[in-house]
């Protein structure tokens, strides 16, 4: 992914058959360190991302867009410090479990203070995440942009995909 080149040095892995295999849910994760799935990224605040998202290559019978296409089944993105303490995580897993499915983040522990009004693992509803919109997050919580040229990066990979997705 071309936004991932703005902060890290690492690739994505995918689940085995996920290129190929239609109507099966795939996972696309980031390389990290020591199988954590965290990537270290450049900077003063010692930021580290990981990033999951969930697919499935389906059929798309829409003129002009098929015969088949990627379609989002979820995401878990993460953000925190290099000594494992969580900033953000933006999640939506609508095929777990898990009582809420909806898009959400939590907020870390680096962001509440003992005094905090938000205690414990608080839903807060968003609106579905690019990843492109979580490596913007990285860079203003003070990871280093790895390429002069980001901003223009992020922007036009994140216009491709507003452009081709299915929902609003």
């Amino acid at each position: 992914m071309d936004a991932l080149s703005c902060v890290a040095r690492t690739k994505f892995a995918v689940s085995p058959g996920g290129k190929t295999e239609m109507n099966k849910v795939h996972a696309l994760y980031l390389t990290g360190l020591n199988d954590s799935g965290y990537v270290r990224l450049a900077g003063d605040q010692a930021l580290e991302l990981r990033a999951r998202m969930f697919y499935e290559i389906i059929r798309d019978a829409r003129t002009g867009y098929g015969p088949f296409r990627v379609t989002t089944r979820g995401y878990d993105y993460s953000l925190r410090t290099a000594d494992r303490c969580a900033v953000v995580d933006y999640h939506w897993h609508p095929l777990s479990n898990s009582h809420v499915a909806a898009p959400h983040l939590h907020l870390g522990e680096a962001q509440l203070r003992p005094d905090a009004v938000l205690r414990g693992k608080h839903h807060l509803p968003t609106g579905r995440i690019t990843f492109e919109a979580v490596v913007k997050s990285a860079i203003d919580s003070g990871a280093k942009p790895m390429r002069a040229d980001y901003e223009e990066r992020l922007a036009e990979t994140e216009y491709r995909h507003v452009l081709h997705r299915s929902w609003s």
